[in-house]
Order: C-alpha cells, then sequence, then structure tokens
C-alpha cells in the first residue's frame, strides 16, 4: 500500500541520509486531474553543507543558494530550461539555512518500468514535466502538484555508494569533496 510522505522529519535529515532514505520510494507528479506521472527513484546524489560541490556553498546568491537554504522538503528546480520540457532538480534536505540537498539522477516509471533514467537528472526532470516557473521552491508535503511516496519497496541489500558523477574537473570543488561516496544507487 502507497503512502504519501507528508512528515518534516522525513525531509529534515542530513543529506546523507536522506539521499539514501530516497531511495525506493516513488515521486508523483500531477500532470492533469486525472493524470500522475509516478517514478521510482533508483539513484541520488547528496550535496552536504560542508561540500564545495553544493549550490549552497559554491555560489554567493541566486535560486541554488536561496533554495537549498529552505527547510527539508522543498523542491529546488535548478533552472528555468526554456528549450525543454523540464530541468535538474534537488529535494532540500535538513532544516532551514543548513544549505543541503539531495540531487535525484535517476528513476524507472512505476506504470511502464521500460521508461528508466539512470544516471540523467535532467531527462527524467523532463519526463517529469518539473518545470521551473510552477514547481521551483514548492513544498513537498503540502503541494498538489508534486510529493513522495513510500509503498514499502524493499532496498535492503541493494543499495551501493560511489563517487558522485560529473565533478572530475571542475577547478572549484576539493580533491577530497570529489572523492566522496555520496552517489547512491538502488541495484536490481
Amino acid at each position: 500500500m502507497e503512502r504519501e510522505i507528508r512528515c518534516r522529519k522525513f525531509f529534515t535529515q542530513p543529506a546523507e541520509e536522506l539521499a539514501e532514505k530516497l531511495l525506493g520510494k516513488i515521486i508523483c507528479r500531477r500532470i492533469s486531474e486525472h493524470q500522475v506521472i509516478r517514478f521510482r527513484i533508483i539513484e541520488t546524489e547528496a550535496y552536504c553543507h560542508d561540500d564545495t560541490a553544493c549550490h549552497s556553498n559554491k555560489y554567493k546568491s541566486g535560486n541554488g543558494v536561496i533554495s537549498q537554504n529552505m527547510i527539508g522538503g522543498t523542491l529546488y528546480v535548478h533552472y528555468d530550461n526554456k528549450a525543454y520540457a523540464g530541468s535538474s532538480f534537488d529535494i532540500v534536505a535538513n532544516q532551514e539555512r543548513v544549505g543541503e540537498g539531495v540531487l535525484i539522477r535517476g528513476g524507472v516509471n512505476v506504470d511502464d518500468p521500460n521508461e528508466r533514467y539512470a544516471s540523467m537528472p535532467r531527462l527524467l526532470g523532463e519526463a517529469l514535466q518539473i518545470d521551473y516557473s510552477s514547481l521551483n521552491r514548492e513544498d513537498l508535503l503540502t503541494s498538489e502538484k508534486i510529493w513522495i511516496t513510500d509503498d514499502e519497496f524493499d532496498i535492503q541489500n541493494r543499495v551501493q555508494r560511489q563517487k558522485r558523477i560529473g565533478l572530475e574537473n571542475a577547478k572549484d570543488i576539493t580533491t577530497e569533496d570529489k572523492e566522496r561516496l555520496l552517489r547512491f544507487t538502488l541495484c536490481s
């Protein structure tokens, strides 16, 4: 049985913990009165408050700084991508003003398992129609447009930790942060 996660405490844990706990959960996106798209989360990356790769640390101002400093459970849509139907997105973690987030990197369509996005956060955002203008800073606990559910999908002994993707050549991220095992994947 699927239940909505509407408890703030679930989202206000540190990003590293939330990233792992989001694996197997279902992100639900209402497209119309009669249509909800549902993807099981299969890949996440944690961006912690002490992390030089975290947008709230990397930039001095802007959407990333403001959004990641909001309360856990807030949706942070990375950019307004006018060329596509969606954008990469984080679920903000931890308490207000801590500045953490969990990038949702991959998902599998619950109703059509052939639709799968692994290590493709922008394409997953397109499939879910994650729109900056209507979803940035949306509260997942109260929203009727987007929310997270739990159907008690078993992830035991199926979680793998790895280095995050795409940080190798960044000059403004420390070597230590590049090496951190903050990418979580759900293995078959």
